[in-house]
């Protein structure tokens, strides 16, 4: 996080204040990241399912970066075969676009344990318990950053969505103009409320546009890959 030491001190102190049972681990180390150990009370229902359990934790947070924090879990009480836990026990809890721009107008560590955290535990509990995401699940890597906007888009099909993308990344917004999901319609009478956001704020045009530079990237890494092998048949 791109924080001053007084800010980075500021939100260790309001987190630990609201988990008291989370404590530093490690002083600032070369002022790169601050880790933090202990344990997190989940106290969480939905669906008419309670979970009510500890879960031993370690939290680093990247200092001097835009690198968000990240979590582990520590005491193997997540299923190893967990489709959104790493072998290092780090924690899958949601793209960075979804965080990035939940968060637009400044990270707050106690909002992001409540609002990402400990659903994520209470998800990983009703999945064990019924076999099913409460939340629904999201997708790794590039299919993660698509579903994200999907969403966002309200859009189900992954071409309008990459459409949308590319405009909200790339272009200006013009209401009369077409619909770049290819519906016929002028924007303002389509996707133009859900791109708005985007062109109006440019915190979130940047993302968008990294996101967009990050896929066509990856896109032609797998163009490659599958040249590569073509070629070797």
């Amino acid at each position: 996080m791109r924080w001053s030491n007084e800010e980075a001190s500021k939100q260790i102190n309001n987190l630990i204040a609201a988990y008291p049972q989370l404590k530093m681990s490690t002083p600032y180390l070369d002022n790169s990241e601050i880790q933090l150990a202990g344990s997190l009370n989940i106290n969480r229902s939905a669906f008419n399912y309670i979970v009510q359990k500890e879960y031993p934790i370690e939290i680093t947070i990247p200092l001097g970066n835009s690198d968000l924090p990240r979590v582990r879990e520590t005491g193997n009480m997540i299923a190893s075969d967990y489709p959104h836990r790493y072998d290092d026990g780090t924690l899958c809890i949601e793209t960075d676009t979804s965080m990035l721009l939940y968060f637009i107008d400044g990270f707050d560590l106690v909002e992001w344990i409540e609002a990402f955290v400990e659903p994520y535990f209470f998800s990983y509990e009703y999945h064990s318990r019924f076999g099913v995401f409460p939340f629904g699940e999201r997708p790794h890597h590039i299919e993660g950053i698509i579903d994200t906007y999907k969403e966002l888009f309200h859009c189900d099909n992954l071409n309008q969505a990459l459409r949308l993308l590319k405009y909200a990344a790339e272009d200006t917004y013009r209401g009369h103009d077409l619909c770049p999901c290819c519906s016929g319609k002028k924007l303002r009478n389509c996707h133009g409320k859900q791109l708005l956001p985007f062109m109006t704020d440019t915190r979130k045009k940047d993302i968008a546009l990294s996101n967009m530079q990050y896929l066509r990237k990856e896109f032609l890494k797998i163009e490659q890959s599958k040249t590569n092998y073509s070629s070797t048949k």
